[in-house]
C-alpha cells in the first residue's frame, strides 16, 4: 500500500514538472499582449489630445472671424430705412386681339385684328408692425377709360403714356381686430364680379370694413364713399318761367357713389369656402348716356315751349342698384374649382324710351377649373352674362364683354410655362340685348391670345 502511494506521488510530481514550462511560456505571452494594448491606448490618447487641440484652435479662429464680421457690420453705415418691408410687383401682358362683327343688320361684316400690351408696376410698404400700408401702382392705358390698361400698337411708333393706377393708404389697427380703413385710389375692395366692376377699375375715395372672426364664419360690413366727378356735372331741372315757357336750369354739383355691403365668408371645410354678399349702390348726380351699348347711345328728353319750338336736355342717370353675389370654391380630384352667381336690379327711375324700356336687370354665372400659380398649372373658365342697358353703369363693368346692354358667352383657358410665364386664350361671343341693332342675328366674336409675365 505504501509502495503504491509513493508511486502516485512520484507520478504527480513528474506531471507538474512537465507542465511548469508551458504555463510559464503562456504567462509570458499574456504579459506581452497587455503591454502592447497599453502602448496602443497611450497612442490613441495622444491622437485624441491632438485632435482636441486642433478643434479648439479652429473654434478660436471661427470666433475671431465672427467677431471681425460683427465689428465690420457695426462700423458700416446703415442702409436707407425706407427699403425695409418694401414689396415690389408687376406684370407685362402682350395681347393679339381679333374682333369679327357680323349680322343681318350690318351693311358690311367687319374683321379687325390689333396688337396690344399692358404694363403695370407697383410698390407697397408697411409700418408700425404691419398696421399701416402705403401703396401705389403705375400702368399703361388711357386716362379716359377706367376699365382698361391696354395700350394698342397704333401709328408711327408713337410713345405711350404711363398713368397713376393706384395710390392709397391702408390702416388695420391691432387694437380693433377686423377693422380696415383705406383711402385714395385703390383696387375694388368689395365682393363682386366683373358684371359690376371691371378688374382694371380702381375707384377713388374712402372705404371702411369691419370683419370679425367667429371661428369658421366671418361676417363683414363694408361702407364706401367714392368720387365720380368734382364740381363738373350739371343737375338738370325744368323751370316754368312766366311769359317765356319752360327752360332748363343747370347747377354744378359733385357726383358721388355711396356703397353699402354686408355678407359672410364661411370656411365650410378645409377645401370648401363660400362667400355671399348683398350690396346697395347709390349714384348721386351721376351723368351717363342712356341705353349704353359700349358708350355710344345718347337719349334726350324734348321740352316744348308755349312760344313754339322745342329744346332738349340730357337727364341725369338714376342708379340705385341692389346686387347679390354668391361665390363658392372647392376641390375635386385634386383640382381647385370655383363658381359664382351674380344678380343685380336697378331700382332707379330711368328714362322710359322705346328701345330701353324696363332694361333694369342683369345676371351672370361662371365656373372655373384649375389655378395658375406655378409651372405646369392650367385652368379653364366659362361665363354667361345678361346685362341690360340700365341695370348698372356700362362705364365701369367688363370692357372686353362690351359694357352694358350685352348678352353672351365667354370661354377661356390658361397654361403656366414657368412660375411667371402664362399663355392664355379667350373667346367672347356677344350681342346687344335691346336697341335698333338687337334681334338682327348680330354676332360679335372677340378672340384674345395673351402672353403674360409676372415679376
Amino acid at each position: 500500500m505504501q509502495r503504491t502511494l509513493k508511486c502516485m506521488v512520484a507520478g504527480a510530481i513528474l506531471v507538474c514538472a512537465c507542465l511548469a514550462p508551458a504555463a510559464k511560456a503562456e504567462n509570458e505571452d499574456l504579459k506581452t499582449t497587455v503591454e502592447a494594448l497599453k502602448a496602443r491606448l497611450r497612442d490613441q490618447s495622444n491622437r485624441l489630445a491632438e485632435l482636441e487641440d486642433q478643434q479648439a484652435a479652429q473654434k478660436g479662429s471661427l470666433a475671431q472671424i465672427a467677431k471681425d464680421m460683427a465689428d465690420s457690420a457695426s462700423n458700416r453705415p446703415a442702409g436707407p430705412t425706407w427699403l425695409e418691408n418694401l414689396k415690389f410687383s408687376g406684370d407685362l401682358r402682350l395681347r393679339l386681339q381679333n374682333n369679327c362683327l357680323t349680322g343681318d343688320g350690318r351693311a358690311n361684316d367687319k374683321n379687325n385684328t390689333k396688337a396690344r400690351f399692358r404694363l403695370r408696376l407697383g410698390f407697397a410698404k408697411t409700418w408700425l408692425d404691419d398696421q399701416v400700408e402705403i401703396g401705389f401702382r403705375l400702368a399703361s392705358g388711357s386716362s379716359s377709360d377706367p376699365t382698361s390698361t391696354n395700350q394698342t400698337f397704333e401709328s408711327n411708333f408713337e410713345e405711350h403714356s404711363v398713368w397713376i393706377d393706384r395710390a392709397y393708404a391702408k390702416y388695420e389697427p391691432k387694437c380693433a381686430p377686423g377693422l380696415t380703413v383705406i383711402a385714395g385710389k385703390m383696387g375694388t375692395p368689395y365682393v363682386h364680379t366683373n358684371m359690376i366692376w371691371d378688374s382694371d377699375v380702381n375707384p377713388e375715395g374712402a372705404w371702411v370694413q369691419y370683419k370679425p372672426k367667429c371661428g369658421s364664419i366671418s361676417p363683414f360690413v363694408n361702407v364706401g364713399m367714392w368720387s365720380l366727378s368734382e364740381n363738373a356735372k350739371r343737375n338738370h331741372k325744368l323751370l316754368d318761367l312766366p311769359g317765356s315757357g319752360t327752360e332748363v336750369d343747370y347747377t354744378l354739383v359733385d357726383a358721388i357713389l355711396m356703397t353699402y355691403q354686408a355678407g359672410v365668408d364661411w370656411k365650410i371645410s378645409k377645401d370648401v369656402k363660400w362667400a355671399v354678399a348683398a350690396t346697395y349702390y347709390e349714384y348721386k348726380h351721376y351723368e351717363q348716356t342712356y341705353g349704353k351699348a359700349g358708350g355710344n347711345t345718347e337719349v334726350t328728353v324734348p321740352i316744348t315751349s308755349p312760344l313754339g319750338g322745342t329744346s332738349s336736355y340730357n337727364r341725369l342717370s338714376d342708379f340705385r342698384m341692389i346686387n347679390l353675389t354668391n361665390q363658392l370654391s372647392w376641390k375635386c380630384f385634386g383640382q381647385k374649382m370655383a363658381a359664382y352667381v351674380d344678380i343685380v336690379h336697378n331700382c332707379g327711375d330711368n328714362i322710359d324710351t322705346e328701345h330701353f324700356r324696363g332694361q333694369d336687370n342683369g345676371y351672370a354665372a361662371g365656373l372655373k377649373v384649375g389655378t395658375n400659380k406655378k409651372c405646369g398649372d392650367w385652368s379653364v373658365a366659362y361665363k354667361y352674362a345678361w346685362i341690360e342697358a340700365n341695370c348698372t353703369p356700362g362705364a365701369f363693368n367688363d370692357s372686353d364683354f362690351g359694357g352694358s346692354n350685352r348678352k353672351g358667352h365667354v370661354i377661356g383657358g390658361k397654361y403656366n410655362f414657368t412660375d411667371a410665364l402664362t399663355l392664355g386664350l379667350t373667346v367672347l361671343l356677344t350681342e346687344p340685348i335691346a336697341g335698333p341693332n338687337a334681334g338682327n342675328d348680330y354676332d360679335d366674336v372677340t378672340t384674345m391670345v395673351d402672353l403674360m409675365w409676372k415679376f
